[in-house]
């Protein structure tokens, strides 16, 4: 890798950690509930890892909800910014859980949900089995002679989902990180959540998308 390449991902390694931190904050405001064009309303939030940093100067913390406590907070009060997270998603009644990190904006510990298991009304011990090895035996040469691949494609659909879903919130990320929105009401925002100061999520909502919040 040439330096010239190296010194550009040195200077654009910033934009993985707001987005981490863009995530922790709207996971937050909007009680776990996020949402994208494509993929409607979805559960997303932290749990289990997260890890902030800045310089040589780091923050571990290990929780069944490592955001919602005070060092999390006053790390980031400290200059620190998430560096990786562990997160789970549950759409469409499906929860994955994963490890995304900021500099590479790498997925890491990828779980998804059970695959689809297909059962031939086989009962283990049988007593018709047992008596019968001969059967049994070309039972399994069969079983191995026709290999049934569908829980490959089955992983494989899970984790391109999982991906879209993904590439939709870091494009949404993007729109409002290069749009003056992130200067005028993004940043402050994250200035005051992370300082503990009470946040109105619904003007944010509506503010974010460029209409006036409702009258209450």
């Amino acid at each position: 890798m040439s330096l010239q390449r190296v010194d550009r991902i040195e200077q654009r390694r910033f934009v993985g950690r707001e987005l981490l931190l863009w995530l922790w904050m709207e996971s937050e405001l909007f009680e776990s509930t996020l949402a994208t064009e494509e993929h409607g309303s979805f559960g997303f939030w932290l749990e289990n890892k997260l890890v902030l940093s800045a310089e040589t100067e780091s923050t571990r913390i290990r929780a069944a909800m490592p955001g919602a406590g005070r060092e999390a907070k006053e790390a980031l009060l400290r200059g620190q910014l998430p560096e990786s997270m562990g997160i789970r998603i549950s759409h469409e009644g499906e929860e994955t859980s994963l490890a995304l990190g900021a500099d590479k904006l790498g997925v890491t510990g990828l779980k998804l949900a059970a695959l689809k298991e297909e059962h031939d009304g086989h009962v283990p011990g049988d007593l018709v089995d047992e008596l019968s090895g001969k059967n049994q035996r070309r039972k399994k040469k069969k079983q191995v002679e026709e290999i049934d691949d569908s829980p490959f494609y089955d992983r494989m659909e899970k984790t391109a989902a999982v991906e879209g879903l993904l590439v939709a919130l870091y494009r949404d990320f993007l729109a409002l990180r290069l749009s003056p929105r992130w200067n005028a009401l993004i940043a402050p925002t994250m200035r005051r959540w992370a300082m503990g100061e009470a946040v109105d999520a619904e003007a944010y909502r509506a503010a974010k998308r460029g209409k006036r919040p409702r009258k209450r």
